[in-house]
């Protein structure tokens, strides 16, 4: 398993790797022969501190932020349940600060891509596939539709984000889904 400091508010290139100790791996640069072998190199020892940092702040915030970015997407899925949206995972335990969601007939790369045009950072599949494009194999073992799956979109909330940030979002996501509607609605 991996930990990036970076989710949580730390220093970005630092992060933890737990690793079985049935797991054999082998290192990705040779030399030095740090923790048996496995690391070459000197530690960035002020990212290591700021992640260490981080993950105190976080565990004594965990209740407070939580309960915030919760608010926070359950006002974005109203929102986009209003707009026709489909909420991937709606009902289900989920982690409270991630939507993903698609509008019926409105490719997630193209909403993506004008969301993007309005200042709003949002994504097309998993956080962890976005070099590989395609139908998200989570979707598909959820039994999305691969026409729906092809409208998803991911957004995720922060601590720092507000309720007009949110409403602002579904206000251009709005505006620019109706525009898309009207676009793919032309007959010839």
């Amino acid at each position: 398993m991996t930990l990036s400091a970076h989710k949580i508010y730390g220093p970005k290139g630092a992060a933890a790797l737990i690793v079985d100790k049935r797991l054999l791996l082998k290192p990705l640069i040779y030399g030095g022969g740090h923790e048996n072998g496995m690391r070459s190199g000197t530690e960035n020892v002020p990212a290591i501190v700021g992640f260490g940092v981080a993950c105190e702040l976080a565990k004594s915030r965990e209740v407070e932020s939580a309960a915030h970015v919760h608010e926070l997407r359950k006002h974005l899925e109203q929102g986009l349940i209003e707009m026709g949206a489909e909420i991937f995972g709606l009902g289900a335990s989920r982690i409270p600060n991630t939507c993903y969601f698609a509008l019926p007939d409105i490719e997630g790369d193209t909403l993506v891509v004008r969301l993007d045009k309005a200042n709003f950072a949002v994504a097309s599949g998993a956080a962890c596939s976005s070099v590989n494009p395609g139908q998200s194999h989570v979707l598909e073992a959820m039994g999305v539709e691969p026409m729906l799956a092809r409208c998803a979109v991911r957004v995720s909330l922060g601590q720092s984000n507000t309720l007009a940030q949110v409403d602002d979002f579904l206000k251009a996501a709005r505006h620019i889904a109706e525009e898309l509607r009207q676009i793919n609605g032309i007959t010839f």
